[in-house]
């Protein structure tokens, strides 16, 4: 079974754990193995779909002659068989031999085994890839799936906050919080879910730091302050702080200092 690894670190491996560092050398052509990978429907993508992807600046002939090529070279740097042909006309995968994590890590969400999605999920998709001489709808096509794994990672990490809060156990709830927090950023609505969190389990400046961390974030990618919301949420937090903190003193011998 080859196991290539695109979800953070590149890594490919055959069967007996050897790395292809030959491939990894080549991003357009691990680009093109990804994108037979991850094609939508999991079947078959049309080879002049792929010469216009791949090769849009090359004429029908010589990007005929460039993917068949490319294909040439998978098919001696992989195990026989994975790339496979559908008549004269399209590409695939035979996935029986063949595994992408990125393509696990969306089979493992659709089946709503969130841990084992965590566990593939890395890091974003072909980070710090540059793909030479691609078209714009190529650059579009990874930057979209890109977003798309990342947001189901955040997704997945929610559901194990569900999975926790229902099982009574807010302890398990907080690292995944964070993890959904760390995954998508921007998502106010998510910060202010962390917060309540921790303000549950009494970690108050845990909640402080989480809201503190999003209020500077928002300061310097966007000029942004937090919405209402999120600030009267944390006054809230801060309120019972100082309660909690205020209360054993309350009532205290009103003509003699504490002790």
């Amino acid at each position: 079974m080859i196991q290539l690894r695109v979800l953070g670190r590149l890594d490919l491996a055959d069967a007996e754990g050897r790395e292809l560092r030959s491939l990894l050398a080549q991003p357009k052509r691990l680009a093109l193995l990804v994108y037979l990978a991850l094609a939508t429907p999991r079947q078959f993508s049309r080879r002049d779909s792929l010469m216009a992807l791949f090769w849009p600046d090359l004429d029908e002939d010589h990007a005929r002659g460039a993917l068949r090529q490319a294909i040439r070279f998978l098919r001696k740097e992989l195990v026989s068989g994975v790339v496979v042909s559908r008549g004269e006309d399209e590409l695939g995968i035979d996935s029986a031999i063949f595994r992408c994590d990125a393509a696990e890590f969306d089979e493992a969400c659709d089946h709503s085994n969130w841990s084992r999605a965590l566990e593939l999920y890395r890091g974003d998709l072909l980070a710090g890839t540059y793909i030479a001489d691609g078209s714009t709808e190529l650059e579009h096509w990874v930057e979209r799936k890109r977003a798309g794994l990342r947001s189901r990672a955040a997704a997945a990490a929610w559901s194990l906050v569900a999975v926790a809060e229902r099982a009574g156990d807010p302890v398990a709830a907080v690292p995944w919080a964070r993890r959904a927090v760390e995954l998508s950023p921007d998502d106010e609505a998510g910060v202010r879910r962390l917060i309540r969190i921790l303000d549950s389990r009494g970690d108050r400046a845990g909640a402080l730091g989480a809201y503190e961390a999003f209020r500077r974030r928002l300061a310097e990618e966007y000029g942004a302050l937090p919405s209402p919301e999120t600030e009267a949420l944390l006054l809230r937090v801060r309120t019972r702080e100082v309660q909690i903190w205020e209360s054993p003193l309350q009532g205290w011998p009103p003509n003699g200092p504490a002790p």
